[in-house]
């Protein structure tokens, strides 16, 4: 078997376990729930073991942005990535820019507000 390829597998493995990590600590800090740091990458992020409602949802992905540079809701209206921690992983991991400065991924400027889409911009 090819030792360059056995290597980059692992470190596929390591980088997508460093990503599970990160974002149960996001859910942890989001729900304010320590025992979610352990929670299944299979376990549905809006189902009963998890629990996730609107707004825990919406600070989950504000999270995501600030430090993957990932915009989920833009990027996934019917917003599928939230199924599961795995499905989140794996949608950053298709996505995410390289980190910027303190670890954290520049995702550019803001785009508009609801008042500057409802004047169009102006």
């Amino acid at each position: 078997m090819n030792h360059g390829r056995q290597r980059r597998e692992r470190a596929d493995r390591g980088a997508d376990s460093r990503l599970l990590g990160e974002l149960r600590e996001i859910l942890a800090q989001a729900t304010g729930r320590e025992d979610l740091l352990g929670v299944s990458e299979q376990a549905a992020l809006f189902g009963p073991c998890v629990g996730l409602d609107s707004l825990t949802g919406t600070l989950l992905l504000r999270e995501v942005r600030r430090r993957f540079g990932v915009d989920v809701a833009g990027e996934d209206l019917n917003l599928d990535a939230l199924a599961t921690l795995a499905a989140l992983a794996a949608f950053i991991g298709e996505r995410s820019p390289a980190p910027g400065p303190g670890g954290t991924a520049d995702p550019g400027p803001p785009g508009p507000g609801p008042a500057d889409v409802r004047s169009g911009g102006r």
